[in-house]
């Protein structure tokens, strides 16, 4: 009896590895061709188009923006916006996560479809939402859904890796937002509670920007590309819902969960936020200059090639005196380390914040990392380390997160260029995953910003210098050092050095 279910059993597997080999999914098969789709353009005479205005005197080519440093402000403008949307809202997003928050901008956006807003969401389908939930919501006639190069295994999705780990590894990164062809969030932000400073064990300081101006049309056209690829498949392609979203089941779900209660009370009180006030009383101020949108086509994950990258090189090629490069992420491999300790040599101050052992939610980013650490301090790098356990700028720090983790994507380029995206200082960004971001020219906002981060850099991360030949981790503002990875065990930092021995850097 053992024997015939051991037979049995190796058999079935047999089937399963022959059919994951020889599978080849065609989502279309059997469906009427995928319908091609733009955005509708700029929507003068509208809540949002009245209430972002351009001064007088700013240049028509002028694009403006306004910084979302801490999490409640990234996410109460994304609910401003779809509350304020009266023609289109396109969202595009590497993670869109089930919980707190991500159910509370889908309410926002189901309630924006029933009041007769076009509503495109796209994303990777590196999703832990179930096939059926994101299928309901597709049910909505406002509301459309593609997965960017999706498994072809829906349920064992191991198989899938197994059998086209070369295609599945690439993924889209970007992340952005746009309503009404107006204004667009664009930066480093998925969906998620840990993005949005709310109940979360790990809470990530991050960084987006609130765009204005011709950029927003450009994000539309980055949006369509990506949109009608045709590496984006129509959610009804792959399951279809036999129920649509309705008023009944909302209000029961509302019931049950309790999610205005959630963001209500005197805990996280969306009223009690200074930006509220600022939108209520028509004070967000932005910052204006010329502005470059920077991004990947979806081919990318077909034939490796970055745009993004070469449109980057000939920015950094230009920086003359200074560079302050902000990657969570970060590893630099053999050539970037080169051309660090070459700008550093040439007189220029190239100075690096990215995370520290402790605060890093992936420890073989860090190992690999760490093997360009000496080499970049005594090339002259200033290089700093995020702490684990750091004060975060933010209303809503009190909801008990046990450790900080960098994720905001940022470089600050001669005291004057701010860029902001989706991209990190890593193989992976550079060849595998689609990116995107955004550049300004904006001289004042960055010399002030510049010199905020550097207020707060000797408070929120150690220094890593080289003395008498041992490198050490320095804490200016507790005035200690430390001669091993601070707040990290034994066990963390053997995982990581070990990773560093794994021939993975270009998958990282």
């Amino acid at each position: 009896m053992r024997k015939k279910l051991l037979l049995s059993f190796f058999a079935i597997v047999t089937v399963c590895v022959v059919v994951a080999f020889t599978y080849k999914p065609n989502y279309g098969e059997g469906h009427a061709p995928k319908a091609v789709q733009y955005h509708m353009g700029y929507q003068a005479n509208t809540v949002l188009s009245d209430y972002f205005s351009k001064p007088k005197g700013v240049p028509d080519v002028f694009s403006g923006f306004f910084p979302l440093e801490t999490g409640h402000d990234a996410l109460l403008t994304r609910l401003a916006m779809i509350e304020s949307a009266e023609h289109g809202l396109d969202l595009q997003y590497y993670i869109f996560s089930n919980d707190e928050t991500s159910q509370l901008i889908v309410w926002r956006l189901y309630e924006a479809a029933e009041r007769g807003v076009k509503v495109r969401l796209l994303i990777d389908d590196m999703q832990s939402r179930k096939d059926s939930d994101i299928a309901y919501l597709n049910g909505h006639p406002n509301i459309h859904v593609r997965l960017f190069n999706p498994h072809q295994f829906r349920v064992l999705r191991m198989l899938s890796w197994i059998t086209d780990s070369a295609r599945l590894n690439r993924r889209m990164h970007n992340k952005s937002i746009t309503a009404d062809g107006v204004v667009s969030v664009v930066g480093g932000r998925n969906i998620g509670n840990e993005y949005f400073s709310f109940r979360s064990s790990v809470e990530f300081g991050d960084f987006d920007v609130l765009l204005n101006g011709p950029v927003v049309e450009d994000t539309g056209e980055q949006f369509d590309l990506y949109w009608n690829s045709e590496h984006s498949v129509p959610m009804s392609w792959i399951q279809k819902s036999q129920r649509v979203p309705n008023a009944e089941d909302v209000a029961r779900w509302r019931a049950d969960s309790r999610i205005e209660h959630k963001f209500t009370s005197d805990e996280y009180n969306f009223a009690t936020l200074p930006l509220y006030k600022k939108i209520k009383d028509n004070q967000i101020a932005l910052n204006w200059g010329p502005a470059r949108l920077l991004f990947d086509s979806p081919a990318k994950v077909d034939d490796g090639n970055s745009l993004l990258i070469t449109g980057l090189t000939e920015v950094l090629e230009g920086v003359e005196t200074s560079m302050v490069l902000i990657s969570p992420y970060f590893v630099p491999t053999e050539a970037g380390t080169r051309a660090l300790i070459q700008a550093s040599l040439s007189g220029k101050r190239i100075v690096v914040l990215t995370n520290s052992l402790a605060s890093n939610d992936v420890f073989a980013v860090h190992g690999w990392y760490a093997k360009y650490r000496q080499a970049l301090v005594e090339g002259g790098v200033e290089l700093w380390e995020m702490k684990a356990h750091t004060y975060l700028r933010h209303h809503w720090s009190v909801t008990g997160s046990s450790r900080s983790s960098l994720h905001a994507k940022v470089m600050m380029l001669d005291s004057q260029k701010l860029f902001v995206g989706s991209m990190n200082m890593d193989p992976r960004s550079a060849r595998l995953n689609t990116e995107m971001a955004v550049m300004f020219d904006t001289p004042n906002y960055v010399y002030n910003a510049q010199r905020t981060f550097f207020e707060e850099l000797s408070k929120n991360a150690y220094q890593v210098k080289m003395e008498n030949g041992k490198m050490r981790w320095v804490d200016h503002y507790y005035r200690r050092s430390f001669d091993t990875e601070p707040d990290s065990g034994f066990l963390l930092r053997t995982g990581a050095w070990l990773s560093g021995l794994l021939p993975i850097e270009s998958w990282l």
